[in-house]
């Protein structure tokens, strides 16, 4: 067996047995005055419209065929696309073509927040979404995506593959959405269009645009510069008519989506690993008979275990490509890099709650 399937079976086995036995607890969503997470009259409405949608659609009789719905920000030729069609052409496969997944991608359906809220009540069966997204419908999910929390990737996956990942993955339920999979992020550094950063102080004054979350809003501010939630393919034109100076992603999508063009100046401080992710609607999974969920969770497994190693070869590839273009790529000292860590250190005890902490204590202690 090779590796990339074993990676595949143990993701997926842990996945299933948290479904069965209830992997990690049913964590509170009860936010703090920084949290994201939506009003409770709101939450209440999004369950119990899943509920009933659940209860209307009894599951999939075999041999019955469905044609189901993912949405993508992401353009279709992006590394993090191609897992997701990979993840739809293995269900069909699986399936003998009794179910089909149709991937839309470009923000087709909508942004982010938008292909959520419809998978919340059926309209939309998958979507691809960042943590920073997805953190306001399930904000245990803050805990995974502070600011300089993980020493390196093998660390990010060692929480993301194990309980950790998959208690945070079940609070999306209180919400009527279901965690299918964790996709490799990438490291997520600065790019901007004025000037190299080398220290905060640097940043002061500096309009970055950021996904439309309490998070990186507050990240933002505690680095002296002002963050402009906007949606992600707003950023270019952003970026080229002044409206921002700057944004923070990784390099694939730095140079795919040609930023390097309007902000050439990269640096390396390696913020956040804002996991990436697949959400179902609760209602869909609802529809599909246990085996069929099966392969569901099988497939995405496989797709992720192949973007891992994809993404890695995709991060170098871009970087050589990023210095062919003359861009200024700036990797931190580590007296400048620990000057970064302290200006967001009051974060983990001003934006977190109780149980947020604790989840990143048991972050940290992996390390």
């Amino acid at each position: 067996m090779t590796k990339r399937k074993i990676l595949a079976t143990a993701l997926a086995a842990c996945t299933l047995m948290s479904m069965v036995a209830g992997c990690g607890s049913s964590a509170s969503t009860a936010s703090t005055a920084a949290s994201t997470a939506a009003p409770a009259a709101e939450e209440s409405t999004a369950a119990s419209a899943a509920e009933t949608a659940s209860e209307a659609a009894p599951a999939a009789a075999d041999g019955e065929t469905m044609v189901l719905t993912l949405a993508n920000s992401h353009n279709a030729e992006h590394i993090t696309s191609q897992a997701c069609q990979r993840f739809a052409d293995s269900v069909n496969e699986a399936t003998n073509g009794r179910i089909t997944i149709e991937c839309h991608f470009a923000a087709e359906l909508g942004d982010e927040r938008s292909t959520i809220e419809q998978c919340q009540f059926g309209g939309l069966d998958f979507t691809r979404v960042s943590s920073g997204a997805a953190a306001e419908f399930a904000p245990l999910m803050n805990a995974l995506q502070m600011p300089y929390e993980y020493n390196s990737v093998d660390h990010l996956f060692e929480v993301l593959d194990g309980e950790i990942g998959q208690e945070v993955f079940e609070t999306f339920k209180d919400n009527g959405l279901v965690g299918i999979t964790y996709l490799h992020p990438g490291s997520r550094n600065f790019f901007n269009s004025v000037k190299e950063i080398h220290t905060p102080e640097d940043m002061a004054g500096m309009k970055i645009r950021v996904s439309e979350s309490d998070l990186m809003l507050t990240l933002m501010d505690s680095l002296g510069a002002s963050g402009v939630g906007l949606p992600f393919n707003d950023t270019y034109s952003s970026i080229q008519t002044g409206v921002v100076d700057g944004a923070e992603n990784n390099m694939t999508s730095y140079i795919e989506m040609s930023f390097y063009e309007v902000a050439p100046y990269w640096t390396y401080d390696g913020h956040s690993y804002m996991p990436d992710m697949i959400l179902a609607s609760q209602a869909t999974m609802d529809k599909l008979s246990e085996e069929d969920q099966k392969i569901i969770y099988e497939c995405a497994a496989e797709a992720e275990a192949w973007h891992r190693d994809a993404w890695e070869e995709s991060e170098a590839k871009n970087a050589k490509i990023a210095e062919e273009k003359g861009c200024t790529l700036t990797t931190l000292t580590d007296e400048e890099l620990q000057a970064f860590k302290d200006a967001v250190a009051p974060m983990y005890d001003s934006f977190l709650d109780d149980e947020q902490k604790a989840i990143v204590e048991r972050v940290q202690a992996l390390g």
